[in-house]
């Protein structure tokens, strides 16, 4: 039997095509040896940043604390599902051992693999199968996903995949009025929320859409699908409310915003402001605690945006431009231009967003939620930093876009060579 019967049927396919998605990046895994940990001065910060920092002191029944190379106390900086499942795989393996080195990358790898499934589930239900295996085909070979997954221990191969998941679901969401359905969209609302908060914000094309769509109807399964997801995300908001006084799903904004917009950059990311690289800046975290330090961040941006309103404004275009091409309007020292990032984000954008005109030309009804989802995920990172790993996550839905314009480019050439010449038939 040849590879393409085997793998006609859409199951065989998914089946494929995630086994060489994983099997690709085990490979890479292992022919790279980025596995390995590096014994340095900082605690084995590297093994996951803060979340590698906070899944330690888990592990180590120190509680949800210290994210930083030195001990700070508790910590809501990160979604406490993450560093759960880190820490899980310390208690197993060894805290930053090379065995839960490699544990975390398989995890990842599968994460980023089953992606596949979902990918295919929003092309065959938006823009039809072809587009779906398309996607699927593309996602099982890409560079920053494989990157992502096999070298850095972070959450952004799981936020992928509940991106993808989470838009698949909520595609049929919106077109219905059911409790039941809003509820379990609402669960896994709640889920994303408490993996990386910012996935938060794709409810809301889909969300408004039900309610210009079905009106009053939408209103009572809308407040279910609320209260749901709040009841997943209470208990974390109730650990922060009893441990900092303050109801919230994370802290670190005024710390992401106050590296991003300073007197030093032009809206890149100062790492030198980051307590994680300046040992005084960790112990005065450490000192007054960190809603306290936060406190202060949050003074120090509303001092310079007060005083500095055109650099950041000006910042803010800066990091829309990096978001979407990879390039910088006014680069500074660390954040010179590359022209193959630049030119590999600005493709994959450009394709995605002629595919996404494509969608709209042909009055396809899920245009809107593509459209809203790339309008609203990168907001807060706008005004934040702007970083490969945040373009990462709505990377699916550009894949999507672009094979689909692809395929209607080939299916129009095609159209045009299957046309019989009319100089030929006159004849």
């Amino acid at each position: 039997m040849s590879v393409w019967k085997t793998v006609q049927t859409p199951k065989r396919f998914l089946l494929v095509v995630s086994l060489f998605a994983f099997c690709l990046r085990l490979c890479v895994l292992f022919a790279a040896g980025t596995y390995h940990v590096v014994e340095d001065d900082t605690n084995h910060f590297g093994f996951g940043w803060e979340m590698g920092r906070v899944a330690s002191s888990i592990a180590e029944g120190r509680g949800f604390a210290s994210p930083l190379p030195s001990p700070t106390g508790p910590t809501a900086i990160v979604g406490p599902v993450y560093p759960l499942l880190l820490s899980g795989i310390f208690k197993v393996f060894g805290i930053y051992s090379v065995e839960s080195a490699i544990a975390v990358r398989i995890l990842q790898s599968i994460f980023s693999s089953l992606t596949c499934v979902f990918l295919y589930l929003c092309g065959r239900d938006t823009m039809g199968e072809s587009v779906g295996r398309l996607a699927a085909l593309v996602w099982s070979v890409f560079p920053l996903n494989i990157f992502f997954t096999v070298t850095k221990v972070w959450e952004t191969s799981l936020t992928a995949i509940l991106a993808t998941a989470l838009f698949w679901y909520m595609l049929e969401t919106g077109n219905s009025v059911s409790s039941k359905r809003w509820s379990k969209t609402g669960a896994l609302l709640g889920i994303a929320a408490l993996v990386n908060t910012s996935l938060v914000v794709l409810i809301v094309p889909i969300g408004l859409s039900a309610l210009w769509r079905n009106r009053s109807r939408a209103l009572i399964p809308t407040f279910v699908g609320a209260l749901t997801c709040l009841a997943v995300v209470s208990p974390w908001l109730v650990r922060n409310y009893v441990v900092f006084g303050k109801v919230m799903l994370r802290s670190n904004f005024p710390l992401e915003f106050r590296i991003g917009n300073n007197e030093l950059s032009y809206g890149q990311k100062m790492e030198s402001l980051h307590p994680s690289n300046t040992p005084a800046l960790n112990q005065h975290w450490s000192e007054v605690g960190e809603q306290r330090f936060m406190e202060e961040d949050r003074e120090s941006n509303a001092q310079f945006v007060n005083s500095h309103p055109g650099r950041f404004a000006f910042s803010i275009m800066n990091r829309m431009v990096n978001y979407w091409t990879g390039a910088w309007v006014r680069p500074i020292s660390g954040f010179s231009n590359v022209l193959p990032v630049i030119g590999a984000t600005s493709l994959l954008s450009a394709l995605g967003f002629l595919g996404l005109w494509r969608l709209y030309s042909s009055a396809n009804p899920s245009a809107h939620n593509y459209a809203g989802c790339l309008a609203i995920y990168p907001i807060v990172y706008y005004v934040t930093t702007s970083q490969p790993r945040f373009f990462h996550a709505i990377t699916p839905l550009l894949i999507l876009l672009g094979a689909y314009f692809a395929l209607e480019c080939l299916n129009r050439v095609a159209a045009r060579e299957a046309r019989p010449d009319r100089s030929m038939i006159s004849l």
